[in-house]
């Protein structure tokens, strides 16, 4: 059975990012993921943008064409009013976290399509359960 991984914006960030302490630990699990089925949503894929938006053209421009690549290579979700309130649940439920709204889609969307594993280094993924692979 083929795994499914959540990818988070700690893994676009540290892909595209050659500097990043974890660029290189991030182009190993790339590798050992592939044929992997990949999830992520608009959120995620809006903050990678924002991180990059005051980099420089040439990092927006290489910013952008992962984002594209992305939207071909694997399933993005584009959150509904529905998955949208029900984020907002967990983020009401938990004030004791510091989850961020973008962090509650994610976790809900994943719990929804039964998704366990997550590529991040955030460790509030693991507060909820989920696994991480991010080394």
């Amino acid at each position: 059975m083929q795994r499914s991984y959540f990818v988070d914006t700690w893994f676009f960030i540290a892909r595209l990012d050659r500097f990043d302490s974890h660029h290189r630990q991030v182009l190993r699990v790339d590798r050992e993921i592939v044929g992997a089925e990949l999830f992520t949503h608009d959120h995620v894929l809006s903050e990678v943008l924002s991180f990059f938006s005051d980099a420089g053209s040439i990092a927006r421009q290489r910013a952008a064409t992962a984002i594209r690549r992305a939207i071909e290579d694997m399933a993005v979700i584009s959150p509904d009013r529905g998955l949208f309130r029900r984020a907002l649940a967990l983020y009401e439920a938990r004030p004791d976290k510091e989850y961020s709204l973008v962090d509650c889609i994610s976790m809900t969307l994943m719990r929804e399509r039964g998704i366990t594993h997550v590529l991040t280094n955030d460790h509030h993924f693991a507060q909820e359960g989920f696994t991480l692979l991010n080394a």
